[in-house]
């Protein structure tokens, strides 16, 4: 652990990574204003956004994790790794991730979300 943290300093690692803060960030909060979303939080090169069923309300969806496994499965065929906790879609890239695959990222998980609303429309999912 002790040598990671020595490489991690020599390379500038977190220096890099905390120059990518912004970025990240202000791609992730894009999301903010997508219908399926109801919060939007991050820290560093770390972000959350949670999937509800009506943006208004916050209402969760029913069954918690349904919604969050059909869009990890659009995020997997979009060619991203992330994570869905029930129907919370995490990001944790690595700390040397590029400017250009930060949009990369976002750009496939902005394609993944669309087809999850259009699934999620079609089955009804989704709070009036």
């Amino acid at each position: 652990g002790l040598k990671t943290l020595e490489i991690y300093e020599r390379d500038g690692i977190f220096a890099r990574a905390a120059q990518l803060t912004p970025q990240f960030q202000a791609r992730l909060a894009r999301f903010n204003n997508h219908p399926l979303v109801g919060e939007v939080r991050g820290v560093g090169l770390i972000g959350a956004i949670e999937l509800v069923a009506s943006k208004t309300t916050k209402a969760p969806f029913e069954p918690a994790g349904k919604v969050g496994a059909e869009c990890l499965k659009h995020c997997h065929d979009e060619g991203l790794i992330c994570r869905a906790i029930g129907d919370v879609m995490g990001f944790c890239p690595p700390l040397i991730i590029t400017p250009a695959q930060i949009d990369e990222l976002f750009d496939k998980f902005e394609r993944a979300m669309a087809k999850t609303l259009d699934w999620a429309n079609g089955q009804g999912l989704l709070a009036a």
